[in-house]
């Protein structure tokens, strides 16, 4: 009598625990972590077009003293692109969890110390999520992400270019009727025809500022959303002193960018004197979330 009753508790007991454990999803992939400053050329890659003949510290040039990475061009307007080394992963196939993220940065667009008028100027940078780290044949027209159908903004002969972008266009150029003729904000999606954008504000209000950046994507809920931070010169970027300036629904990262990808910038400099671009400080960081219905 005992042996079958020690023997139907031992089953009581392990068959709650069984069956949880089969309805139990495995454990998320690890998340990634990074933070600049310091800066370092070991772990981020500074890319152009070749052709400028120039070593990339000329391109991507670090402050004197050392602290922030300056984005400038003597002779031409050049499309840069400033990444992490080493692509991160995003998505996983197979996987029912993709990956959140959040990154901000703090950057200035500066004009010459010579120039009193604060008003735009022609240029643009972009945080960038792209399937490779070269620059390649595009241009500054696309803040160098990939070369465009200069009649509608799509990406050259209708390629899949795998890529999403939150552009910051300072450019008040009409030459592209399809994109704003104004200083704007854009989520782009394989296009540098935004899918959502909104106007920045005037000229003052972010020219030779520090603005603080904020981007948050929600990999359960596919939405993108994008803060701006006034920093004052004593300030320090705060996410809960931004403001929401743009959100975008609907954006499957795992459905529109590679598993592994590439992070970080791309950008159309202006020539020196009409500008650079200071980047002050960068933090990405990924968490995995349960996606309903996920299949990759």
């Amino acid at each position: 009598m005992w042996p079958i009753v020690i023997t139907l508790a031992i089953v009581l007991l392990l068959a709650p625990r069984d069956a949880h454990s089969a309805e139990s999803p495995p454990p998320p992939p690890p998340g990634v972590s990074i933070s600049f400053p310091p800066f370092s050329n070991r772990t981020l890659l500074c890319q152009y077009d070749k052709s400028v003949n120039l070593p990339e510290t000329a391109i991507c040039t670090s402050s004197v003293p050392p602290g922030q990475i300056i984005f400038s061009n003597d002779d031409d307007v050049i499309s840069v692109r400033y990444q992490y080394r080493t692509p991160v992963a995003l998505w996983k196939k197979g996987s029912p969890y993709a990956a959140s993220f959040s990154t901000q940065f703090t950057l200035q667009f500066h004009r010459d110390a010579e120039r009193s008028e604060k008003r735009v100027f022609g240029g643009g940078i972009a945080f960038a999520i792209t399937p490779s780290i070269d620059v390649g044949s595009s241009g500054p027209e696309s803040f160098g992400l990939f070369s465009i159908d200069d009649s509608t903004g799509k990406a050259a002969g209708g390629k899949d270019t795998k890529t999403v972008a939150v552009e910051i266009d300072t450019s008040r150029d009409v030459t592209y009727s399809w994109d704003p003729p104004i200083p704007h904000v854009g989520v782009d999606v394989n296009s540098v025809n935004s899918v959502a954008s909104r106007y920045l504000w005037d000229g003052p209000s972010f020219i030779d500022r520090k603005i603080a950046v904020f981007i948050d994507y929600d990999a359960s809920r596919h939405r993108m959303e994008v803060r701006f931070q006034n920093v004052t010169s004593n300030g320090k970027p705060n996410k809960s002193k931004s403001q929401l300036w743009l959100s975008y629904d609907g954006l499957d990262l795992a459905a529109t960018v590679n598993e592994l990808s590439y992070v970080g910038f791309s950008s159309r400099v202006p020539v020196t004197t009409d500008g650079v671009y200071f980047l002050y400080d960068w933090k990405f960081s990924t968490n995995w979330v349960l996606v309903k219905g996920a299949k990759h």
